[in-house]
C-alpha cells in the first residue's frame, strides 16, 4: 500500500522535529503560510488524488509525533475494508463538534496529560484532527467544507463520511501531540464556538 502525507505547516521547526523523522521516503505535501486549514487540506487532497498512485493520505499536524513504531501499518490496516472512509487515533459521536463529549474512543499523549478514553478502538463519527487517514474513496469523493474557516471545524468531514454510508474508525496507535491543550487565545475559542454553531446548523442538530 502506497501512502502519502500532508501537513498544514505553521512552524517548520515543529515539522522538522515531529513529522519529518517518521515520514522520510514517503510522498510529502506540506503547505505553509495558510490562513486556514480547510483550504490547505483541500489543496493537499486534490494533489494526492491527482497522483493516481496513492492508496491513502495521512494528514498530520506539524506538532504531531507518531511514536508507535508500527503507526503507519496500524493506521492503514482498516482500509482493507472498502467501507472504511476515514481513520484516526481518537474520536467520538457527532452530536456536536465537541466529539469528546459524546462516547469518545481512543487515546493520545499531549504535553499536559495522557488522554485515554478507555476503549481504544471502534467506530465513531468524528475523529480528533491531528491524525486523519483518508481512504482512496474519500480522496475521490469528498472535500473539507470551505465554510469552516480558520483552524476549527475541519474534522466535520467525518460526518460527511458517515452520511455517505462509510465508516469512520479509531485504531490503537500511540502518538504524542506536542500541544498544551485548550485554546491558544480567546479569539480561537470564539472561532471554535462559531464552527460548532455552523456544524449544528449544517446537520440539523438543533
Amino acid at each position: 500500500m502506497t501512502v502519502g502525507y500532508g501537513v498544514c505547516v505553521g512552524s517548520w521547526d515543529k515539522f522538522v522535529a515531529n513529522v519529518a523523522p517518521r515520514t522520510t521516503g514517503r510522498p510529502m505535501m506540506a503547505l505553509s503560510g495558510q490562513s486556514g486549514i480547510v483550504h490547505a487540506y483541500n489543496t493537499i487532497v486534490a494533489a494526492a488524488f491527482a497522483r493516481h498512485d496513492l492508496d491513502a493520505l495521512i494528514l498530520l499536524h506539524d506538532d504531531l509525533e507518531l511514536t508507535d513504531p508500527d503507526a503507519e501499518a496500524k493506521l492503514l490496516a482498516p482500509l482493507v475494508d472498502p467501507d472504511v472512509g476515514l481513520v484516526g487515533v481518537a474520536g467520538g459521536g457527532g452530536d456536536s463538534i465537541y466529539w469528546w463529549n459524546h462516547n469518545p474512543v481512543g487515546h493520545q499523549l499531549t504535553d499536559v496529560m495522557n488522554i485515554d478514553f478507555g476503549q481504544r478502538e471502534g467506530d465513531v463519527t468524528l475523529i480528533e484532527g491531528s491524525v486523519m487517514v483518508l481512504s482512496p474513496w474519500l480522496l475521490a469523493n469528498l472535500r473539507f467544507d470551505p465554510r469552516f474557516t480558520g483552524y476549527h471545524g475541519y474534522d466535520e468531514i467525518g460526518m460527511q463520511v458517515r452520511a455517505a454510508g462509510k465508516r469512520v474508525v479509531v485504531v490503537d496507535v500511540d502518538t504524542h501531540h506536542h500541544n498544551p491543550m485548550g485554546y491558544a487565545s480567546e479569539e480561537s475559542a470564539e472561532m471554535c464556538r462559531l464552527a460548532a454553531q455552523l456544524y449544528q446548523e449544517k446537520w440539523g442538530l438543533g
